[in-house]
């Protein structure tokens, strides 16, 4: 909250600057200017005090000094993500990790300690599986990649968060968007996604927005366009067709020139088909998964990928890191990128904002997101000696890292862009409430990526490339049913 303060303190204070500068805006266009300062501040403030204030509804418990051991994988931010080996040093993300550990280890006399497997995809569950195998008590949680879930939620070694975890509320706003519901076969789930997994607020999909090209070309308010539910395919396509200028003279169409939109065409692309809601799988009235993809749809979305990208003047992708160095030159409107790439943007020198992707139409209810699938999921084996012990340091670990740790990424992403344009955090708030899960992509048999191996080669050929995936997915859900209601039994 102080970090807020402060931003909207400088906000102010430029603000105040700006206008002596200028000498010349009348004293009720100041007063206007400041009331409106004012009143975000109140709003912002207003909504982190409601975020706080939002009861965990666990009881006072004292766990002896118990070790709370969490297993994930050996990478900085993923280590950095837990915050056992953090210190104080006045920067706002560190500090609010460190705080929301010292605050519960404190509250329920405990301590946060953490080991870490090698980061290929599997190393976390075999770690799990053989402690679970030698009957080893050895991890509370263990947080392993989404899109491995087919293989290990089916292992048997993991809890039932619907069941086994008596303090769990699956309900509250720290198990984010419809992610319980996506993860469930028949009302069981064996893993799950919490605010605790920061990697998936990270790894959240978004756009970048060039404020002083769109000012240059004298386009309307982007923040206009998006409120009024208009910022659609149709919309940035005509801005692809709007935008480009051959800067390097050399004739050909390239990163070195200004483009309209780029990003790469694996996962930035296929964020589009969750943007444009079409996810791959939908659970059927019994809970169980089913492909419901629509195809004429998917096709559609394929053909408007591919002339966005392939066929207008300004749009541009050809593998991993495409657009990256056009957009931090400034020569780039729209760019497709993961929320984290704002904290490395925040010394750029020209104006941006963050915006959700479009939506198919204007037809379609709201705009959608979803998050990389390199992000974690949370899983609790069946050797925990105390399930309600358990239980109620998971619950606090996500309640506290919605609580304090988000709004403090959300300040150390955004920086001082609020003295740049308030709108900005009206947007980030929009985005964290519109992302989805698809069943489909998190139990990954291939047919979610359909997508991006048609956009990145520029083909449409989605009959094709369905064919050869569809066998292999129904299979993989016959199997996956099974197995779920198998387990199932076992839990009586």
């Amino acid at each position: 909250m102080k970090q807020k303060r402060l931003a909207l303190l400088l906000a102010m204070l430029m603000l105040a600057s700006s206008v002596t500068a200028c000498g010349e805006a009348s004293t009720a266009e100041t007063s206007a200017d400041t009331s409106a300062v004012q009143t975000e501040t109140e709003r912002e403030t207003t909504e982190l005090e409601a975020r706080l204030a939002l009861p965990d509804n666990l009881p006072d418990k004292d766990f002896d000094g118990y070790d709370f051991r969490v297993l994930t994988r050996n990478r900085d931010d993923f280590i950095k993500d837990i915050g056992v080996e953090l210190e104080l040093t006045g920067e706002v993300f560190n500090d609010a990790l460190y705080n929301r550990n010292k605050t519960l280890e404190e509250r329920f006399n405990f301590i946060l300690s953490a080991e870490y497997a090698e980061n290929n995809g599997t190393a976390t569950h075999a770690a799990a599986q053989a402690a679970v195998l030698a009957g080893d008590d050895t991890y509370d949680v263990v947080e392993n990649q989404v899109t491995q879930m087919t293989g290990t939620c089916t292992s048997g070694i993991y809890m039932d968060w619907y069941t086994q975890l008596p303090y769990v509320d699956l309900t509250q706003p720290w198990y984010i968007g419809n992610a319980a519901e996506a993860l469930s076969v028949n009302g069981h789930a064996y893993a799950m996604i919490g605010e605790f997994c920061m990697d998936v607020l990270r790894f959240t999909y978004c756009m970048y927005y060039n404020q002083d090209i769109a000012t240059e070309y004298d386009f309307e308010n982007i923040f206009d366009v998006v409120k009024d539910g208009r910022w659609t395919y149709d919309y940035l396509k005509k801005l692809a067709d709007t935008v480009y200028v051959d800067i390097n003279a050399d004739g050909i169409k390239d990163f070195g020139d200004r483009l309209a939109i780029s990003g790469d065409p694996y996962s930035a692309v296929v964020t589009y088909q969750y943007a444009f809601d079409n996810p791959v799988a939908s659970l059927d009235d019994k809970g169980l998964p089913y492909l419901s993809q629509n195809r004429e749809k998917a096709h559609d979305i394929v053909v408007k990928l591919n002339a966005l990208y392939w066929e207008s003047i300004g749009g541009l992708t050809e593998g991993w890191g495409s657009g990256y160095d056009t957009w931090t030159a400034g020569n780039l409107l729209c760019y497709t990128g993961l929320f984290q790439n704002a904290v490395g943007f925040a010394d750029l020198e020209f104006n941006f904002s963050v915006i959700p992707y479009p939506k198919y139409d204007e037809n379609q209810d709201s705009y959608y997101t979803m998050a990389d699938g390199a992000h974690g999921t949370m899983m609790v084996p069946i050797t925990i000696s105390d399930p309600e012990r358990t239980s109620i340091i998971i619950e606090a670990l996500n309640a506290e890292t919605y609580k304090q740790v988000v709004p403090a990424y959300y300040d150390t992403a955004l920086k001082n862009r609020y003295s740049r344009d308030a709108e900005s955090a009206e947007m980030l708030d929009l985005l964290m409430g519109c992302r989805v899960f698809d069943f489909g992509y998190m139990y990954d048999t291939g047919i979610a990526f359909s997508i991006q191996r048609l956009v990145s080669k520029n083909s449409s050929n989605t009959e094709s490339e369905y064919a050869s995936q569809i066998k292999k997915a129904e299979t993989e859900y016959v199997k996956i049913i099974e197995e779920y209601t198998k387990l199932e039994s076992e839990l009586g």
